[in-house]
């Protein structure tokens, strides 16, 4: 017999060995795979928000050589978005579209100029709908034209830009040549203020009515008043700039002096004036918006300036260049400036963030200017253009705008900002995800305070006083709620919740502290009373009781709360407290989102705390009640703390799903990036931001890389609660378990 069992085993043995390392590798591999699985989940999310602090460098150089009649008496030259064609600038007035593919000349506009009168200065400007180009005369006129490129096909699929120029205004503010100006024009009205060859400052507004419109032929100034305002310059002025207040007018001079001053009511004051430094300011840069400039001086320095309250103020400085600056621009769509020096250094920095985004060195020039789309610099001497190509993709990303205070245009102090879109083209992109993580903290806060006491408290109650059989109605009834969707309680808290708190508000402040006062008041009552119910299991009586008890109490707390309201807050507290105390009240708060989110939140850490409790040794229970201690003694002082390794990782994946939590959030709060501790106020989540944010989000952008970059953020604050609760779960166990 023992030789037949041994036959059978080792005719068995080989089969039990294959299952045994088949399953173990079965397993391996699902384990391998599941990991391999999150690390690549991580590498994509971290390789689409990488791009958003990248370094950026010159894709590609090109040079074209142009007919030598065409390019010569040039004053400026304006490149289309595409960097294939190129309008001229002559001195004669004479505007050249000219294709640097073919060589040719696609298209010719002279306007009409006064005998003897040349194109002294050129300079091009974002319209309401087109772009326009002022030109500034001998005889110390501006005149400005509409132009309006055209994108088409050919058969063959090249691309074909077309131009059309329409004149538009011509305004006269200066008896001398107009060396620099500086244009604000729409439908309704034009403003502009000129440098003329007697180093006078002339400013000029009108507004106008369509019909008052004039063709080329007809000026306006005739009936419109020019300031004068260089009485208070004690050396030439360098530059000029006008802001977008219209009223607004900044000067710099030789001195290294700023003036603003303001025409109003026809009358000129002098706002501002400062001495910036020992150096001749050599430009100032008007920013896209016009709310912004960038100051240039023969130091190489940069400085960034907002009005602020009728005050210049300078609010950061851009990278410097070691040798004086030549030439400075700002970009026609992005918030980034460009600086070039006397030895052909160019420096492209966000004016945001102050960083520099590029650098690199051109050849000498005359000429220079910045393609349409940003996507290019272009440079002219003699006959020759060269092109330096580059993509600065997201020059307004960075480490410290994403992660601190940043001052942007019309704040008054530097601020942590989430603001993704705006109504206009000049907005800048406000991406701090601060205010978000902020968010995501508060809300959690919150909604933990609402449902950890609820959670353990119920788990104690269901596993160590409730009767078996109301236990086992109870518990699946509470883990059931686990399954209702977000979505549904997220409507709920909205839609009926939120309207109605601000009704009882008082009331539901009220309760808890009554709940709190009925709990210690009630023990000894029920006492008395426990032994004359007609059922004896104590755990069903106490279930009975406590649930009409709870009922009333909260009853009382809204009559309370009504009579609170209308005798102390004059029958509105939420008026009393914006009056009394600055605080405003909305009606979807953290307030809502706590009690929301809380019940999302209760059945996975009441769940987890009750098996942990139960599942605690019934002869450590049975041998403290032997001892003499009461049931309650026995739970706090033996069941609690040998459980605690379960509790506490119940509570920690409680958090990490308030953490990550998305519906409620998106239909029960404001969805206001704030940085507020208030409970009365709403706040946005990164997990809510997220969905908002999606379908606004083109491929590619800064706003899609950034919401992968908050993605991250989430991942890592889950990954950090999850190893802090593994952590202290493994201390704990080796704590309790000699028990």
């Amino acid at each position: 017999m023992a030789q037949f069992k041994n036959n059978i085993r080792k005719k068995i043995e080989p089969f039990r060995k294959f299952k045994d390392n088949a399953a173990k590798s079965i397993f391996a591999f699902g384990g391998f795979f599941i990991i391999l699985s999150i690390f690549l989940i991580i590498f994509f999310i971290g390789k689409e928000a990488v791009p958003l602090f990248k370094s950026y460098q010159v894709d590609s150089n090109k040079n074209f050589l142009t007919d030598k009649e065409i390019s010569e008496n040039i004053i400026d030259f304006y490149p289309d978005e595409y960097n294939e064609n190129l309008l001229f600038v002559n001195k004669d007035g004479q505007l050249n579209f000219y294709n640097l593919n073919t060589g040719k000349i696609k298209y010719t506009y002279s306007p009409v100029l006064l005998e003897n009168e040349t194109i002294v200065s050129s300079n091009s400007f974002a319209g309401d709908l087109d772009r326009i180009l002022a030109l500034g005369t001998s005889s110390g006129r501006i005149l400005s034209f509409k132009l309006k490129f055209k994108l088409k096909y050919a058969s063959n699929l090249d691309r074909i830009v077309d131009l059309m120029i329409i004149p538009s205004r011509s305004i006269t503010l200066s008896e001398n040549a107009i060396i620099k100006f500086d244009l604000i024009e729409n439908e309704e009205s034009v403003t502009a203020v000129v440098l003329d060859s007697n180093k006078e400052i002339k400013f000029f507004h009108s507004e106008e009515n369509d019909e008052e419109i004039l063709s080329e032929s007809l000026e306006t100034s005739s009936v419109n008043k020019v300031y004068n305002l260089t009485t208070n310059l004690r050396n030439p002025p360098t530059d000029i700039g006008l802001y977008f207040h219209k009223n607004k007018v900044v000067a710099a001079s030789e001195g290294g002096e700023i003036f603003l001053w303001s025409v109003e009511n026809n009358e000129v004051v002098l706002l501002q004036q400062f001495k910036l430094s020992e150096n001749q300011i050599n430009k100032i840069t008007m920013l896209s918006g016009r709310n912004s400039m960038v100051i240039s001086n023969q130091n190489g320095s940069n400085f960034v300036f907002f009005l602020i309250n009728n005050n210049l103020l300078k609010i950061r400085e851009l990278p410097k260049h070691e040798h004086p600056i030549k030439n400075a621009f700002k970009g026609n769509l992005k918030k980034i400036f460009t600086s070039v020096d006397t030895k052909g250094n160019v420096k492209i920095s966000s004016t945001t963030s102050g960083k520099e985004l590029l650098n690199f060195k051109i050849k000498d020039y005359d000429l220079i200017n910045f393609a349409f789309k940003d996507i290019g610099l272009l440079s002219f001497q003699n006959n020759n253009i060269e092109i330096n190509e580059f993509d600065i993709e997201h020059p307004e990303t960075s480490l410290k705008s994403t992660f601190t205070k940043v001052w942007y245009e019309g704040f008054q102090q530097p601020e942590y900002v989430w603001q993704s879109a705006g109504g206009t083209d000049d907005f800048e992109p406000k991406l701090s995800l601060i205010p978000l993580i902020f968010g995501t903290l508060k809300g959690t806060f919150y909604a933990v305070i609402f449902a950890l006491p609820i959670a353990i408290l119920a788990a104690i109650c269901v596993s160590q006083f409730m009767a078996p059989r109301l236990k086992n109605i109870i518990k699946p009834v509470i883990e059931i709620m686990a399954a209702l969707p977000s979505v549904v309680l997220g409507f709920l808290a909205g839609l009926w919740l939120a309207p109605r708190l601000d009704s009882v508000l008082v009331g539901v402040i009220i309760f808890p502290i009554l709940l709190i006062l009925s709990s210690l008041a009630l023990p000894p009552i029920w006492e008395k009373i426990k032994e004359k119910t007609i059922i004896k299991t104590e755990g069903i009586q106490f279930f009975l009781i406590s649930i009409p008890i709870i009922i009333i109490i909260f009853y009382l707390g809204l009559v309370l709360g009504e009579f609170i309201e209308n005798t102390i807050f004059f029958g509105s507290f939420t008026d009393w407290l914006y009056q009394s105390a600055g605080v405003n009240y909305d009606q979807r708060n953290a307030l809502v989102i706590g009690i929301a989110m809380g019940f999302a939140v209760i059945p996975i850490i009441f769940t987890i705390s009750e098996d942990a409790l139960s599942n605690v040794p019934q002869h450590l229970v049975s041998g403290s009640l032997a001892l003499g201690a009461s049931k309650w003694q026995t739970a706090l002082k033996v069941v609690l703390p040998s459980a605690s390794p379960g509790i506490f990782s119940g509570v920690m994946i409680g958090i990490g799903r308030a953490i990550g939590e998305t519906m409620i959030v998106l239909m029960a709060t404001g969805n206001t990036a704030i940085m507020d501790w208030d409970i009365f106020n709403g706040f946005r989540t990164l997990a809510a931001n997220i969905a908002v944010e999606i379908p606004e989000a083109p491929v590619g952008g800064s706003l899609y890389r950034m919401l992968f970059l908050s993605s991250i953020i989430l991942f890592m604050f889950t990954f950090i609660i999850n190893s802090i609760a593994e952590t202290v779960r493994i201390k704990l166990r080796k704590k309790y378990k000699e028990l």
